[in-house]
């Protein structure tokens, strides 16, 4: 589940890619999809063992 929110995020469509080169100022927001995913899925795992 977590992957393909990830996914859809780091893959922007072509109508917001043309929204970043209107205005750049969002364009900083963007993921990058390994290392968005990989956070991820830590906070994910240390919150687990945490319960444990």
């Amino acid at each position: 589940m977590d992957t393909g929110a990830v996914w859809a995020h780091a893959h922007p469509s072509a109508a917001m890619l043309a929204a970043y080169e209107e205005d750049p100022s969002p364009a900083a927001l963007r993921l990058v999809f390994a290392a968005t995913l990989r956070e991820t899925l830590e906070v994910l795992l240390s919150g687990l063992l945490a319960r444990a």
